[in-house]
């Protein structure tokens, strides 16, 4: 949707951050800028946004609808790769552990993990 300020033509963009830098956000696969005139605090990828972008791509006012919908604290893509990472380190850990260690098992996988979680989370 094409809209004029008074002067230079707008458009507005509805959409998910697909990724973010120093400089501008992508949305709608296309990079649009943050105006040096108009600064806005860009929001996190995942977030859903609407943004007014002037032709020459820098952002004239940006409004976050969502900021996160699609991300939870237990079914974000960020949350999964995390847990598998965790696992996969806990498994390794405990499977060297047990090579010298005879009361080592693999029931004591998961509490690591969990141990390992609650760390990298702050708790």
């Amino acid at each position: 949707m094409s809209m004029t300020n008074g002067r230079v033509p707008t458009e507005q963009v509805e959409g998910t951050v697909e990724a973010t830098n120093a400089k501008g956000l992508k949305i709608a696969g296309a990079w649009v800028n943050v105006s040096q005139f108009r600064p806005v605090e860009l929001p996190d990828v995942g977030a859903h946004v609407r943004v007014d972008v002037d032709s020459k791509g820098f952002i004239k006012a940006l409004e976050v609808l969502d900021a996160h919908p699609h991300l939870s604290k237990t079914g974000g893509v960020d949350d999964r790769i995390t847990r598998l990472a965790v696992l996969k380190a806990a498994a390794n850990f405990v499977g060297l552990m047990g090579q010298s260690r005879e009361d080592v098992r693999s029931e004591h996988v998961l509490p690591l993990a969990d141990k390992w979680l609650a760390w990298i989370s702050g708790q």
